[in-house]
This record gives C-alpha cells, sequence and structure tokens, in this order.
C-alpha cells in the first residue's frame, strides 16, 4: 500500500540527494555539503520509491553503508583527517559500491519513468544516457585522482577539474530528469496499485 505522494517525496529526496553527493564546498577541512546526508536522502528516496519498484529494497543496505563511510570521513575532516587513503582495501570497496548504486538506482529510476511517462517523452531513456555517463565520469575521476597521486604531472589538476566540472552538470542534469519525472507522479500515485 503506498501513501500519497510518497513517488513525489522520493523523487525530490533522490534529486536532493544528487545533489548533496556531486557538490562540495570546503569551510577549511569540513565540507559544508556532507555526502554522508546526499546518502541519507538516496536511502529514503529508496525506501519511498520500493513500494513502485521492488529492486531498490536491495540497495538500501549499500547505501547504509556509503552513508557510514562519508559520515566517518566528514567526522574525521573537523580533525583535519580522511579516511581517503587509510584502508586502500576500504577505497576500493567504497568506490565499486558507489559506482554499482548509481548505475542501479538510476536504472530504476529510468525504469519507473517508463512506467508513468508520456508517450511522446523520452525520459527513460535520458535517465539512462544521463546514467551511463555520470557512472563513467565518477569512474573517471576516482582513476585521475590515483594517478594524480602515484604521477606527479603539473597538467593533472587541470583534467581532474574539467572532469570534474563535467560531472557536475551531468548531476544537474540528472536532478532535473528527477524533477520532471516527480511531476509525473501525480500519474502513478493516482493509478490503481
Amino acid at each position: 500500500m503506498t501513501e500519497p505522494n510518497q513517488l513525489h517525496d522520493g523523487l525530490s529526496q533522490a534529486a536532493w540527494g544528487y545533489f548533496f553527493v556531486t557538490f562540495d564546498f570546503n569551510f577549511g577541512t569540513v565540507s559544508v555539503l556532507p555526502r554522508f546526508v546526499g546518502f541519507l536522502l538516496l536511502l529514503y528516496a529508496a525506501g519511498k520509491l520500493s513500494d513502485f519498484r521492488r529492486d531498490l529494497k536491495l540497495l538500501r543496505p549499500l547505501c547504509m553503508l556509503l552513508a557510514c563511510f562519508h559520515f566517518g570521513d566528514w567526522f574525521l575532516s573537523w580533525g583535519g583527517q580522511s579516511l581517503d587513503g587509510m584502508i586502500p582495501f576500504l577505497d576500493l570497496v567504497v568506490t565499486v559500491a558507489t559506482l554499482y548504486f548509481h548505475f542501479q538506482f538510476l536504472t530504476d529510476v529510468a525504469a519507473l519513468a517508463e512506467e508513468c511517462q508520456l508517450d511522446d517523452d523520452n525520459l527513460a531513456a535520458k535517465i539512462r544516457s544521463h546514467r551511463t555517463a555520470y557512472t563513467l565520469l565518477v569512474t573517471a575521476v576516482d582513476l585521475l585522482y590515483c594517478l594524480s597521486q602515484a604521477l606527479v604531472w603539473e597538467w593533472w589538476p587541470g583534467i581532474i577539474i574539467f572532469v570534474g566540472i563535467i560531472t557536475c552538470i551531468i548531476a544537474l542534469l540528472i536532478m532535473a530528469d528527477l524533477f520532471h519525472l516527480r511531476r509525473l507522479a501525480p500519474r502513478m500515485d493516482s493509478e490503481p496499485q
């Protein structure tokens, strides 16, 4: 049984979750927009949207892991420390979990869009293309960051910034897609289950 506006609220939380996960502004060493908040929003979104797409329930433990990791990293940042690089295996697990989460979450959202989009709308296809671009760009940022630590080349920061800017643009497009789907939510909420 779904609550009224459950789809609407879940999509709103997902859109703002992507904002917190992608954009990071620091005050000294402490993030003003901590990533763990984004993963908590995505966790709540997955819970609300799971009534419409059951596969999203399977992503909740992964989202909890990512929220805990990023909370720990944010907490340590108050002392000028970071979890990044402390335990290389944990970094690898978090990177793989992040990529899988985003890919699967947006795949399920695209399937949801197929169910409620208008006939002349290509929202599901947009979400899938933005999902693929986001996943590839997040992978590229992680790889470039690792390479920049190992190889000292003066042009690495410029490349990382460029790829980071493109990633931010794609995240904004994903947010726009989620808000577009949210506008279609009353159609899904009003349909009998």
